[in-house]
């Protein structure tokens, strides 16, 4: 085993707890919060009060988006004095109305336990509906919830099957998550050039954890490997969706 290789051994836990939150920010690992994901913006101040009474209109009719955004709405404080009680019982009704977002959200609400009871279990039922709608973010999550064997049985297929969507979608928490299975070769054969591709991708979209990987790894590649690594997540890069 080279050094290089042993070194990104090393480096593999520590970036894994960092990739799943338990060390850096989520923000510091490419990874949204469920404060991140709340609202797009917001109209000007000046139509705020009159926006949020017809969001709230809406939601009382049973509107999942306007559910939605009022969640958000009392869940930052904006229009309306924070309420995280509040903007749970919105974000409940929005997700099970359907509404992909909130449930995306109450699945982090639920994995941090915040305003509801810490409950793994709950949060990967969560995210794998709006993983099943498409959503990037939680096709992230519950990716890492399968690598990690959080709140589902550990299953390496399941995590690549999700990892790989979310990382097409542009998530740079799952491109860093499949970065690594691929510079380890855990449930994948292991494939350098395609990690240092994940791992550029991701240090693209902010992970610095990913970053870091990428570092030790071309530090035992050869420039020819390496320099192909930075082609392809060139290319993948235009391919990506660029609202991420």
């Amino acid at each position: 085993m080279t050094a290089p290789f042993r070194s990104l051994l090393v480096l593999a836990l520590p970036m894994a707890a960092a990739l799943a939150g338990t060390q850096p920010t989520p923000a510091q690992a490419g990874a949204p919060t469920a404060r991140a994901l709340a609202l797009a913006p917001l109209p000007p101040p000046q139509a705020d009060r009159l926006a949020f009474l017809a969001c709230q209109q809406a939601a009382e009719r049973g509107d999942p988006e306007a559910q939605a955004k009022l969640a958000s709405r009392y869940y930052l404080g904006e229009g309306v004095a924070a309420d995280l009680k509040t903007a749970v019982l919105w974000y409940r009704r929005a997700a099970e109305g359907g509404q992909a977002s909130a449930q995306t959200v109450m699945g982090m609400l639920n994995d941090e336990g915040e305003g509801v009871p810490s409950d793994p279990v709950q949060a990967a039922v969560w995210f794998r509906k709006a993983a099943e709608q498409g959503d990037v973010d939680a096709q992230a999550k519950l990716g890492q919830k399968y690598y990690l064997g959080d709140g589902v049985p550990r299953n390496l297929v399941e995590a690549h099957a999700w990892l790989s969507k979310a990382a097409q979608g542009g998530s740079p928490s799952a491109q860093g998550w499949l970065g690594l299975m691929y510079a380890v070769g855990e449930g994948v054969p292991r494939d350098p050039v395609e990690a240092c591709t994940l791992l550029l991708l991701a240090q693209a979209g902010g992970n610095e954890q990913a970053a870091q990987a990428f570092q030790v790894l071309q530090g035992g590649l050869p420039p020819a490997q390496v320099e192909e690594a930075r082609q392809k997540a060139a290319d993948a890069k235009r391919r990506q969706p660029s609202s991420r």
